[in-house]
């Protein structure tokens, strides 16, 4: 097949444009983060240039925090001792939503269809469950036990 002049322009300019397109583009599991405790931020990273891309702050006290990735592992969601639970976006690096939900959490899981996120708290205790794409609370479930006479909140610490 031959070309002619102006044809082989248009391909010339189709190819480079699809190519500039697509140059921006990364896998999500690529991306990370780092808790940067004492500061209270998180710093995004590229696993496989090794290279940190940005940093986020804004995100409560970070002295317990942990971490869990949505399946696709384009979103972190970061559990603050503050109780605050942060969905944050790799890809653009931004916070997506952020939501003070208890007094203090210390931890949570995310469910294996990636549709929930569930949070243990250690204050007031108990666990809540939160819908991943907007942060909107689904279920509160108590941690309570008797003491004498009454029902104590039991302080959750784990979830897997």
């Amino acid at each position: 097949m031959y070309f002619t002049g102006t044809s082989k322009i248009f391909l010339l300019f189709s190819l480079l444009l699809t190519f500039n397109v697509h140059a921006g583009l990364m896998g999500t599991g690529d991306l990370g983060i780092i808790i940067e405790r004492a500061i209270g931020q998180v710093k995004l990273i590229n696993t496989s240039k090794r290279i940190a891309t940005g940093s986020i702050d804004g995100l409560g006290d970070l002295s317990h925090a942990s971490v869990v990735f949505s399946r696709d592992a384009r979103y972190a969601f970061v559990f603050g001792r503050d109780g605050g639970l942060t969905k944050i976006d790799l890809l653009t690096s931004k916070i997506d939503k952020r939501i003070i939900q208890a007094g203090n959490s210390i931890g949570g899981a995310i469910s294996q269809d990636g549709q929930f996120v569930a949070v243990s708290n250690y204050e007031p205790g108990g666990v809540r469950i939160f819908t991943t794409e907007t942060l909107e609370p689904v279920l509160d479930i108590a941690a309570s036990y008797q003491q004498g006479s009454g029902l104590k909140q039991s302080k959750v610490v784990g979830l897997v």
